[in-house]
């Protein structure tokens, strides 16, 4: 039996409390934006399964298939208390604190609901309901808003989305989305279902269209990296688990502005740059940091394409190790990266070592005890005979001197030229 709220208030099912709401947006077509504030028995309610602050937790679950939407009350019980876990799991004190006001002061704050009992706004209020309805064993009741919405109609869903955002980022003292699910709800919103373009979304939630922009992109790249670990495109409780999404935000800019046309070199750095956020993850530290100064040095100068090149053998051996399982969860990847420890070393060797070389030149000071620290070396060479300390000709190999002694021909060469260089600056 499917729900219909509108005519269980006319039945006498559902009461008015007496409090009307002007909603918060224009919709086109109402007589009249002033709408009754119903009490609401629990069970004829079930949440939004789309519902932007559980967007990973849904997409993670999506092949349960008790998390789709009921069709009628005797799939409801099933399927709310799964997305309730999800409440539970997202923001354990926020709800904590709600369940507490409620209990004290009752629910101060209305909530709204489509015709068919499909929650819009309230989640975490509907929830602090359930609970305390099971907890007292007393009837409790849902001040909501009842829309006149088809959420089937995409004209409707259009309007919904608007309402939503409305109430969930132009009011205050509300709880902001974790990043990447409001990513997720921007991409979902707009290439997904296309019930609005990118400057509809802009407007609503307060954001400027770059924003939103940028937003896609990083979902986009996000696929990328998902796959380049060897999980799923749409495992985005990975990214969430380690988080990941603010580096990955930060490195969509930086690709963007230095590759706006894509291409060969593009997808070059790109695989570089998903291997450099694997060893920030494994070594830990502040990733967005570690990232913004891989980009900011290397892959915005002119070794970006040098580095790639001493990177690509190292890389391949990584991707290598990524693809003899498939990348299930957080854990999983972190343990994989722990035994990746040949391969995350190579890479923060290369990676130190041009930092080193940048580092250099990068003020007069640094230059100048560079060369003094190769004049002290090779003049305490010449004093002890060729070699340094209390080394001895017999610690060496043949191979090991015959490298020595054709570096030191690439340095008298090297330092004749550079000598001719200086020359003509005095």
């Amino acid at each position: 039996m499917k729900i219909d709220l509108i005519k269980l208030e006319n039945e006498g099912d559902i009461a008015v409390t007496g409090e009307k709401v002007e909603l918060p947006i224009h919709v086109p077509n109402l007589a009249n934006n002033l709408l009754d504030v119903y009490n609401i028995p629990l069970k004829y309610l079930y949440y939004n399964n789309e519902n932007g602050r559980i967007s990973t937790q849904v997409i993670q679950g999506s092949g349960d298939d008790s998390l789709t939407a009921p069709q009628d009350l005797i799939d409801k019980d099933k399927y709310n208390e799964k997305i309730a876990q999800f409440i539970r799991e997202d923001n354990p004190k926020a709800l904590k604190d709600t369940k507490k006001s409620i209990k004290r002061k009752g629910q101060q704050v209305y909530g709204y609901v489509l015709s068919d009992g499909r929650i819009i706004d309230g989640n975490r209020r509907f929830t602090a309901l359930r609970e305390l309805e099971e907890e007292t064993q007393i009837t409790q009741v849902f001040k909501a808003v009842v829309l006149p919405f088809d959420y089937q109609a995409k004209a409707h869903r259009t309007q919904i989305k608007k309402l939503e955002l409305a109430i969930q980022m132009g009011l205050e003292e509300r709880l902001p989305y974790d990043p990447i699910d409001l990513a997720l709800d921007i991409y979902r919103t707009v290439e997904i279902d296309e019930t609005m373009t990118e400057k509809e979304y802009s407007l609503e939630a307060n954001m400027k269209v770059k924003e939103v922009k940028t937003k896609i992109e990083t979902i986009k790249l996000i696929h990328n990296f998902l796959l380049f670990i060897n999980a799923p495109k749409d495992a985005y409780h990975i990214i969430k688990g380690i988080k990941l999404y603010l580096p990955i935000e930060e490195l969509a800019k930086k690709l963007n502005k230095s590759f706006p046309d894509k291409g060969p070199k593009y997808e070059q750095t790109k695989i570089t740059a998903f291997t450099m956020l694997s060893k920030f993850v494994a070594v830990g530290g502040d990733t967005v940091r570690d990232m913004r100064e891989y980009s900011n040095k290397i892959m915005k100068s002119p070794v970006n394409d040098p580095f790639n090149e001493a990177m690509e053998d190292t890389i391949d051996d990584f991707r290598d190790r990524l693809e003899e399982e498939p990348t299930v969860s957080a854990g999983q990847f972190k343990q994989k990266l722990d035994k990746c420890t040949d391969e995350i070393r190579g890479v923060t060797e290369e990676y130190t070592k041009t930092i080193l070389k940048l580092n250099r030149g990068e003020n007069v000071e640094n230059f100048m005890k560079e060369i003094q620290n190769i004049q002290e070396v090779l003049a305490d060479m010449e004093h002890n005979g060729g070699l340094t300390g209390r080394l001895k000709y017999s610690d060496f190999s043949a191979s090991q001197l015959k490298t020595i002694h054709d570096q030191l021909i690439k340095i008298q060469l090297s330092s004749r030229q550079l000598i001719g260089v200086f020359d003509d600056e005095f």
